[in-house]
Order: structure tokens, then C-alpha cells, then sequence
């Protein structure tokens, strides 16, 4: 009570000398937590705005064919750039529990009929749309822009298995993207080693990217752990120590105690078909080659 007096005596003091209300004056604790609420949400929208316009500055670079620089395999072509484009913003919209390649394609099949169902135009145009997002994924990671470049990887092996191998092999879109999805995952979440092996692979130019692996060499590798109750954070976990499935060898987990928490929660039954998918794929690999 003492404590109360002496501080509506000093508030009526305010109060006199002001003509304002102390209260009014002084922000609550939880208007104090909103402000800063909304100024880290502005921050982040602000570093996302940025993060964007750099992408775009990107891809009208690749697009003028700037001599200065390497193309890293991509000859500039306005449909697969506008495309790119479209699909990466709606990438970078959806959480990865919410499958933002597969919503991506979605939403790409009315946008752009024209490239995924024509089939003249998807020989003409699909290797373009590939070797655009992994010029520009490279060009993010030279950049030290590791979101774009996880999105731009993950995008350029969706397609690689969802759509280019639906074409060379006569496979379906099911085969191929239930045997893809592991792998998009990854990358989506991957560490800047895992990125950097992954573009150097998939670029002609693999020099351009030699001293920037020099940099991540010992960054330790992670892998994204199958099982949906696991608890590491992200799922993520360092490669050298993670077991897989022997069956199906599609499936990586964190622990043993994951790999057979998921064997009982449904992997078991789904095993049986994953390996079917993989001796599918191996064989129509053999064919093509």
C-alpha cells in the first residue's frame, strides 16, 4: 500500500506540472512488446524485399547475357526466365511442411500450360528452365544469398525428376516424384557444403564455383531424418552419423530409435513400394543411357 501512495503521489505531481496524465505518457509492457513486435516484422519483411529484388536483378542480368560474367550454361530465353521467375515466388511463399514445389507446380499448370503440357515446346524449353534456376541458384550462393540458393536447388532437381525424367524415361509424374522427394527436401534445408556439391555437379562451369567450396569444405554435411516424429529441430541432422532404410534405401534417419519409431508408424508398409519405385527408376536409367 505504501508503495501504491508513493506512486500516485508522483503521478499527481506529473500530473500538475504537465497537465498530462502519466499513463498517457508511458507506454504498458504489452504496447511496449507490440512495437516491438511489429518493427522484427518489418525487419524481416524489409530483408525479404531486399532478398527479392536481388534475385530479380539477377535474372535480368542472366537475361542481358552479360559477357563479364558466366551464364553458368544458360543462353537467356524470356519464357523459361518468366517462369523461374513465378515459380521461385511461389517457392518462397509456402512453408516446407506445406510442399512448396509441389503447390508451385500446381498453380504453374494454369499460369503456364503452354510449358508443361505442349510437348514440342517442353523439349525446346525444359533443359532452359532447369540450367536457369541452377545459373541463378549458383549466383546466390556467390552471393551468400542461402535461402534463394536452397530454393533455386531444390527447384532445378524437382524438375530434374519430376518432369524431365517423366519425358526421357516414360515414367509417371507419381514414379518419379514419390522417388524425388527426399532428395527436394534436402536441398531445401541444406547446408551451404551440401548446396555448393550439388551446383558444382550440375553446372558446366564447376570451377566457378571451386573457391567458394574451399570456404564451406569443412562445414559438416546434414540430412533431413524421415521420421515425422522426430524431435531435433528442423529434422536435420549431420550425415556422417545418419542410418537409411536397407530395403528401400530412400529413407535416412537421425537415430536407430527413429528409423524404427517411422518402420511402425507406417514406413513398413510403404517400404515395400519404395524399393519397387527405385528398381523402377534404376532400370529406366539403364534404358535411357
Amino acid at each position: 500500500n505504501r508503495r501504491r501512495a508513493v506512486i500516485r503521489y508522483y503521478w499527481e505531481v506529473i500530473e500538475r506540472a504537465t497537465g498530462v496524465v502519466p499513463c498517457d505518457i508511458m507506454p504498458s509492457r504489452k504496447k511496449a512488446q507490440g512495437k516491438a513486435r511489429k518493427a522484427a516484422k518489418a525487419d524481416v519483411e524489409a530483408e525479404a524485399t531486399r532478398k527479392k529484388e536481388a534475385l530479380d536483378a539477377q535474372l535480368q542480368r542472366l537475361q542481358l547475357k552479360d559477357e563479364a560474367s558466366c551464364m553458368h550454361g544458360y543462353e537467356p530465353d524470356n519464357v523459361a526466365a518468366e517462369f523461374v521467375k513465378h515459380f521461385l515466388h511461389i517457392v518462397g511463399q509456402v512453408p516446407l511442411q506445406g510442399n512448396p514445389l509441389g503447390t508451385a507446380m500446381e498453380v504453374s499448370k494454369t499460369k503456364y500450360p503452354q510449358v508443361l503440357y505442349n510437348a514440342d515446346y517442353n523439349a525446346s524449353k525444359l533443359g532452359m528452365i532447369k540450367s536457369l534456376f541452377l545459373a541463378v541458384g549458383t549466383n546466390c550462393i556467390l552471393s551468400g544469398d542461402i535461402d534463394h540458393a536452397r530454393q533455386c536447388a531444390g527447384c532445378a532437381n524437382y524438375f530434374k525428376m519430376f518432369i524431365e525424367d517423366v519425358y526421357n524415361m516414360s515414367l509417371s509424374a507419381e514414379i518419379i516424384g514419390g522417388f524425388g522427394v527426399d532428395k527436394d527436401i534436402e536441398l531445401l534445408s541444406g547446408d551451404e557444403k551440401t548446396l555448393v556439391r550439388y551446383f558444382q555437379k550440375h553446372i558446366p562451369c564447376s570451377s566457378c564455383l571451386d573457391e567458394k567450396f574451399k570456404e564451406v569444405k569443412s562445414v559438416k554435411k546434414l540430412g533431413w531424418c524421415g521420421n515425422p516424429q522426430c524431435k531435433i529441430p528442423d529434422r536435420m541432422a549431420e550425415r556422417s552419423g545418419m542410418a537409411f532404410c536397407d530395403r528401400c534405401k530412400r529413407v535416412n534417419y537421425c537415430s536407430r530409435k527413429c528409423q524404427k519409431v517411422h518402420w511402425r508408424a507406417g514406413h513398413k508398409e510403404q517400404c515395400e513400394e519404395m524399393r519397387d519405385i527405385r528398381k523402377a527408376y534404376e532400370k529406366s536409367s539403364q534404358k535411357s543411357s
